[in-house]
């Protein structure tokens, strides 16, 4: 699996073509996750240091 598509442009150097969309659900449920931690955070602890 690779992360990064790279080409050679004519002169020889390589370029970036694009990224690889394999990932995409990893980044996709470390997102979610970090929401959901974020609720949960702000609904037990956040109230309860406001008091």
């Amino acid at each position: 699996m690779e992360l990064f598509r790279i080409d050679r442009n004519p002169w020889g150097q390589e370029i970036l073509q694009g990224m690889s969309w394999d990932l995409l659900w990893v980044f996709f449920g470390a997102g979610a996750l970090f929401i959901v931690v974020h609720m949960l955070y702000k609904f037990f602890w956040a109230s309860r240091l406001k008091e």
